[in-house]
C-alpha cells in the first residue's frame, strides 16, 4: 500500500496545482429560522441515537437549502433567482459559477439532493443561456450510461459547461478532466468520498490548475459554519 501511494504521489507531482478555497455567507432570515426551528425540535425530542441522526440529516438539508423539495419550471427565471437567494450556500455556489463562466472553464457541482439537482440544472440553463440543461449523474443513472455522459462532457466544445453529480454515484471511477473546478454544494460525512470527488478532475490528463470550491452557510446566531 505504501509503494502504491508513493507511485501515485510521483505521478501527481506532474499535474498542475490544486487549491482548495472556502467561502462563507450568512444564512438569509428564512434559512436561519428554519435551522433554528430544527435545532429547537431536536432539543425537545431528547438525545436518542435515532432522533439525533434524524436531526443531523435535517440540519444538513437546511444548511443546503430550506426548501429542498422545491420545483422550478424551465423558463421561470424569477422563481429560480428567488430559490437561489433563499440559501447562503447556493447563492455562493452561483457566484462561483458566474466567475467560472467568465473564465470560459468547466465545473463539476457535487450535490446530494436529487430535487435540488433538478432545480439547479433547470436554473443554470436559464441563467447562462446554455444550449441544454447540464447533465446529472446520480443513483438513478445506470452505471452503463455514466461513461457515455462523461465522454460527451469531455468532448464538448471549449468554454463554459457544468455537470451535476451525486457524491456517492460519481465519486469513483470517472475521469472528467475537461473540468478544472469542483464545487461542493453538499458536504459528504466521509472526507475520503469528498477526496474521491476531487480526484475526478485531478487526474492524469488534467492540464489546467484545479480549484476546489467549498461554500459554507453561517447561521447568524451561532459562531460556527454548517
Amino acid at each position: 500500500a505504501g509503494l502504491m501511494r508513493r507511485m501515485k504521489e510521483d505521478i501527481l507531482d506532474g499535474l498542475p496545482t490544486k487549491t482548495i478555497e472556502t467561502y462563507q455567507e450568512k444564512m438569509p432570515k428564512s434559512q436561519a429560522a428554519a435551522y433554528s426551528d430544527a435545532v429547537a425540535a431536536a432539543q425537545s425530542l431528547g438525545a436518542s441515537r435515532a432522533t439525533m441522526l434524524q436531526a443531523i440529516h435535517r440540519f444538513r438539508g437546511i444548511s443546503l437549502h430550506p426548501d429542498l423539495e422545491a420545483e422550478i419550471e424551465l423558463g421561470d427565471k424569477t422563481a429560480f433567482e428567488e430559490w437561489v437567494s433563499s440559501s447562503a450556500r447556493v447563492k455562493l455556489g452561483i457566484g462561483i459559477l458566474d466567475k467560472i463562466k467568465e473564465r470560459g472553464e468547466k465545473a463539476l457541482v457535487f450535490l446530494e439532493s436529487k430535487a435540488a439537482q433538478r432545480v439547479l440544472s433547470a436554473g443554470l440553463v436559464m441563467r447562462y443561456g446554455l444550449d441544454e440543461e447540464p447533465m446529472i449523474i446520480n443513483g438513478e443513472v445506470p452505471g452503463s450510461e455514466r461513461q457515455p455522459m462523461v465522454d460527451r462532457f469531455q468532448t464538448s466544445r471549449p468554454g463554459f459547461d457544468v455537470m451535476i453529480l451525486s457524491p456517492r454515484a460519481a465519486g469513483i471511477g470517472l475521469t472528467i478532466t475537461a473540468a478544472n473546478h469542483v464545487i461542493h454544494l453538499s458536504r459528504w460525512w466521509n472526507p475520503a468520498v469528498e477526496d474521491q470527488c476531487n480526484d475526478r478532475v485531478y487526474r492524469i490528463g488534467q492540464d489546467k490548475p484545479v480549484r476546489i470550491h467549498i461554500p459554507m452557510a453561517i447561521h447568524p446566531g451561532y459562531d460556527q459554519s454548517s
